[in-house]
């Protein structure tokens, strides 16, 4: 295993693995967290190739697991590193409402940025965000039945475990409570201060996780909390299942 200890975050944006890569150190000591950043939503991709294409140098294909895969390449390729090396491929994603009816989403012309309640959600533009909502939950639903990326190595087939992990609408509506939308600097800003508070206490990170579990359906399983995110309006609603990448780390050592 000391060839493989290294745990990828694929996440979406600088201020998630700000936050995520070091306080995951620190409650882990065994595994060697890295992350890799998409500049946009990987399950929305699709819908906005070109403007995906400007941010991450390659265009997303229609299959999420094979975009997945790209900028895992990538993170190899810039780190010098091998699929060898890769214990696990975690990525999180935003559940930004996806799994809420389609009539929670009202369309008002004059609104700049979208804004999401824990009942509604209000945009300038309805029929492409019902667009993408529809994109992202194809994409989920194909992710989630995704356990690894499998590689040639030489004679054998390499297979890294790959698992789908969620925030609510983002990071900051999940840890911080916040419901505005933050420019990329304040985003920043409170990710590092987060992050300074957890590396120096893993309890309390330990301890946040398994409250937004609890708040959101308090799920005894990561599938369960799955199955909860896409009932009803839950997918507005402010919590997380990262408590469970923790035992599921755990759980792959034991059976390694």
């Amino acid at each position: 295993m000391a060839k493989r200890r290294i745990v990828l975050l694929i996440v979406e944006g600088a201020s998630d693995a700000s936050l995520l890569v070091p306080a995951f150190s620190a409650l882990i000591e065994n595994r060697l967290f890295r992350g890799q950043e998409f500049h946009c939503d990987v399950l929305t991709a699709p819908n906005h190739r070109e403007e995906f294409h400007r941010r991450n140098g390659f265009y997303p294909a229609d299959n999420p697991a094979k975009t997945v895969r790209e900028l895992v390449e990538y993170y190899l390729k810039d780190h010098d590193r091998t699929w060898s090396q890769l214990g696990h491929i975690i990525q999180i994603c935003d559940l930004d409402g996806a799994f809420a009816p389609d009539d929670c989403v009202r369309e008002e012309p004059s609104i700049g940025e979208t804004h999401y309640s824990t009942t509604d959600i209000v945009t300038a533009n309805r029929a492409a965000l019902i667009a993408d909502r529809t994109t992202k939950r194809n994409g989920t639903d194909t992710l989630l039945k995704i356990d690894g990326f499998r590689k040639k190595n030489g004679r054998t087939t390499l297979m890294v475990p790959y698992r789908l992990f969620y925030v609510s609408r983002n990071l900051e509506h999940a840890f911080r409570g916040r419901i505005d939308n933050l420019d990329a600097r304040h985003k920043q800003s409170g990710a590092v201060k987060l992050a300074d508070r957890f590396t120096r206490d893993p309890d309390l990170f330990s301890t946040t996780l398994q409250s937004l579990r609890r708040i959101h359906g308090n799920p005894a399983t990561w599938e369960e909390s799955w199955q909860y995110a896409m009932q009803d309006c839950h997918s507005l609603e402010r919590g997380s299942n990262l408590a469970f990448v923790e035992p599921y780390l755990a759980g792959e050592l034991q059976n390694s």
